[in-house]
């Protein structure tokens, strides 16, 4: 209770008022310029202390009351936090429920890169669902011939390439209970996962897709070519098998405009390991550069090493100019509170469940112009 001058002259005397006066102005003044300050400077966190700190500190400010804590809290620091904490204790108990100091920062799952787009494949929009790509499968071809032949007729041929749109969604319910309480931005957060998850699962498709149950041909089974490693893992035999893959991109008169390797870690790791016979790293001075042969690498898990016999695995070289990605959407992001949903078993109704469903849906596919300008090496033991 906030004692006036009046009131206390008449508790200890007029005389020992009126020289404490000037000192409980001085306090007064002091009192008001460090609000002040409190109010007009952004803080760092560690200079506000920690959360429960500050809640603790608002509760003894306001005398254990939950309005002058909260007003307290609001001037002095202006936390939404600190406020949120006080709003949502537990008045019965006699006490307030003190957050627990987590940082708004949540440790990201660590996913396989998006290699597919990163060699510049061309990237076209399919509007209607659907693209057709004229191709050129065959040219004219005359001959030579003498004084009064016939010249002899010739026409060359056509063919298409077409792309449908392939469906992959996701969809994740979030109960409005996290996202009223949560520190961190979790609705942001899920988001970001499901198109992390899109990016993840559409470049394993467009690698090994088989172009069944919904999804995208990928580069496997588009290729023209598939090559068998050595089964004697040596320099020599790691060399032959690496240029016999450029060879036949080569022989197949392959424009080579964006040529790029993809690989998986345990063919990268013996690739930059791999020593001649005087000792010297064989690959790894170019490779530190991005490049194996020339032309650019990507290193992805999304490449197995367990096939074949258990330890075998593949590696990829194409000409990305030839490698055509169609889009009929980007990824589309929605969200809901009223929507209904399938949980796995059955039909549920977010609404009734207090939830907010956020939904990710893309639609793409992936063809290769010509099937000769991809090469696959199976049965790769590198490394093993």
């Amino acid at each position: 209770m906030e004692i006036t001058t009046g009131q206390l002259k008449e508790m200890i005397g007029a005389e020992v008022t009126e020289a404490l006066e000037p000192l409980m102005r001085k306090q007064q003044n002091r009192m008001k310029d460090l609000l002040s300050a409190a109010r007009s400077q952004e803080r760092p966190e560690r200079e506000k202390g920690t959360r429960a700190a500050r809640v603790m500190r608002a509760l003894a400010a306001g005398r254990g009351d939950p309005q002058r804590a909260a007003s307290f809290a609001e001037k002095a620091w202006d936390d939404d936090e600190v406020l949120k904490a006080l709003a949502a204790g537990d008045s019965t108990a006699g006490g307030f429920l003190l957050p627990e100091d987590i940082s708004a920062e949540v440790i990201e799952l660590l996913r396989p890169a998006s290699v597919v787009r990163s060699l510049d494949p061309a990237v076209v929009p399919m509007v209607s669902g659907t693209l057709s790509i004229p191709k050129h499968t065959a040219g004219s071809s005359g001959g030579w011939i003498g004084e009064n032949v016939n010249v002899p007729a010739t026409r060359p041929t056509f063919g298409q390439v077409r792309l449908t749109a392939r469906k992959y969604a996701a969809l994740v319910p979030i109960s409005n209970d996290l996202l009223r309480r949560a520190s961190g931005a979790v609705d942001t957060m899920v988001r970001d996962d499901l198109v992390a998850d899109i990016a993840t699962a559409t470049d394993l498709a467009f690698i090994r897709g088989d172009g069944n149950a919904g999804q995208p041909k990928g580069l496997k089974n588009w290729a023209g070519n598939s090559i068998a490693a050595n089964a004697t893992v040596n320099l020599t035999n790691v060399t032959n098998d690496l240029g016999t893959m450029i060879q036949t991109l080569l022989d197949n008169s392959v424009r080579m405009l964006r040529v790029g390797w993809i690989m998986e870690p345990r063919t990268w790791k013996e690739l930059v390991t791999i020593r001649d016979g005087n000792g010297n790293l064989a690959y790894k001075p170019e490779m530190d550069s991005g490049t194996l042969f020339g032309f650019r690498f990507r290193v992805t898990t999304q490449i197995p090493r367990n096939l074949g016999a258990g330890n075998e695995t593949e590696l990829y070289l194409a000409d990305f100019a030839d490698v055509v990605i169609g889009e009929a959407t980007q990824v589309l992001i929605d969200a809901s509170g009223e929507t209904a949903y399938h949980d796995g078993s059955q039909v549920v109704a977010a609404f009734s469940l207090d939830q907010t469903v956020i939904r990710a849906v893309v639609e793409v596919d992936l063809a290769v112009r010509h099937a000769e300008s991809v090469v696959v090496l199976t049965g790769v033991t590198w490394g093993v």
